[in-house]
């Protein structure tokens, strides 16, 4: 369904929450307090393989979801979808994909299921001049969302050779201007989603790569810095919870350019009932040799194990982890020097032993893949080893 901003929507409805809800692939109940006002339904989810982009198909989304039938322990999907694919055009919101997914998860299945939506806002692959796969063409094409190393494209920042595009590349979301359109798309999505009962989250995607895309290759953004990236998250973060009174909030905190602000994001996400996310999972194997080593700013943060930033106060009694394991978790060599790939069982080791996730976003993973990551594999295993802190965090209203 394609919406203008603004357009009226259904009044929130208020949301019951009983005394004690029972997880499907939880050992004891998950105790809610009476008057919370948060949804909650902690345990593991599959997690979408694809990306829905701007311009391009969602039609392995069913397909992906249908592996979740007759599987209850698994308790819903969690979908990657660009900021693109959502706003075609400015302020005109397209939740179809959303919608129809929404619907089959209802429905579909002979339990059903909840949604967890991460919205994208990155490209991992070079910039090509007008494409509106992930990040609106309307932010490229007028200069009051500020310079790009391409001439003529504005509102983004990524490599930069030759006046070019050469690597990764991402939205200029420190910039005011840019993250105010951010900001319009998650109050629309707000009003769309937060009253209904089956969608679980709103996901952030990782600050790294905003970081990393701004700061790591060429001529520095002259609009970037960490106290600016800090700044319009923490904006960010609060709109999001604003728009979604009913919803967990989700934020990837990785990296800035200085482990310090990490730090301080991690604490002011804990103060503000953020849920903490990461995009890598390590196994419990890497954690117990490495002594923490190789994790992200952010999660150390949360795990108070990085007193040379200042992050010395352990935050997981006070807030909860809702953690993505990726394909590269599981499959790949680039945490090769921790240990990785880890396989599935390390990582849910992790997820209870050190993590305390009360959700779990594994990757749906079929064909040439190892064994052990098999999406068959891994939601036996999670049927077999439910998460175990489900208890309603102590920072949700």
């Amino acid at each position: 369904m394609i919406r203008a901003f603004g357009v009226s929507t259904a009044a929130a409805v208020a949301l019951l929450v009983l005394a004690t809800a029972v997880s499907a692939n939880a050992t004891s109940p998950v105790v809610t307090p009476v008057g919370a006002h948060i949804k909650w339904n902690p345990g593991h989810y599959m997690a979408s393989y694809g990306i829905v982009r701007g311009g391009g198909s969602s039609s392995f989304v069913a397909g992906e979801m249908d592996d979740l039938n007759n599987r209850d322990y698994m308790l819903g999907y969690r979908m990657l979808i660009t900021w693109a694919a959502l706003e075609p055009t400015k302020g005109h919101y397209d939740f179809s994909v959303i919608d129809a997914a929404l619907a089959r998860l209802k429905t579909r299945y002979n339990k059903p299921k909840r949604l967890v939506v991460m919205v994208i806002w990155y490209s991992p692959r070079p910039y090509s001049k007008g494409d509106g796969s992930v990040i609106p063409t309307y932010i490229q094409q007028d200069p009051v969302y500020g310079a790009s190393p391409v001439a003529g494209s504005y509102g983004w920042w990524g490599r930069n050779a030759n006046g070019a595009s050469t690597g990764m590349y991402a939205p200029a979301l420190y910039y005011p201007p840019v993250m105010d359109r951010f900001i319009a798309l998650v109050q629309a999505l707000g009003q769309h989603l937060d009253a209904d009962a089956n969608v679980e989250a709103l996901f952030l995607q990782e600050n790294s790569a905003v970081t990393q895309a701004a700061a790591s290759f060429g001529r520095n953004d002259p609009h970037y810095g960490d106290a600016a990236w800090l700044d319009q998250l923490e904006r960010l973060l609060s709109a999001s919870t604003a728009a979604f009174p009913h919803t967990s909030v989700i934020m990837a905190n990785a990296y800035f350019a200085h482990g310090s602000t990490a730090v301080a994001l991690e604490q002011w996400m804990a103060d503000h009932r953020i849920a903490a996310g990461t995009a890598d999972s390590f196994g419990q194997s890497a954690i117990t040799r490495f002594n923490y080593g190789g994790l992200s700013d952010g999660v150390k943060a949360y795990l108070g194990a990085n007193p040379d930033n200042g992050g010395t106060l352990d935050l997981r009694p006070k807030m909860t982890a809702m953690f993505d394991v990726e394909s590269g978790d599981m499959t790949t060599q680039y945490f090769h020097k921790y240990g990785g790939p880890f396989a599935p069982l390390d990582i849910l080791t992790a997820l209870n032993q050190t993590y305390k996730a009360s959700h779990a976003f594994w990757t749906r993973m079929v064909g040439n893949t190892p064994s052990a990551a098999q999406w068959s594999n891994v939601a036996a295993m999670c049927a077999a080893h439910p998460l175990e802190r489900i208890a309603y965090p102590a920072n949700y209203p």
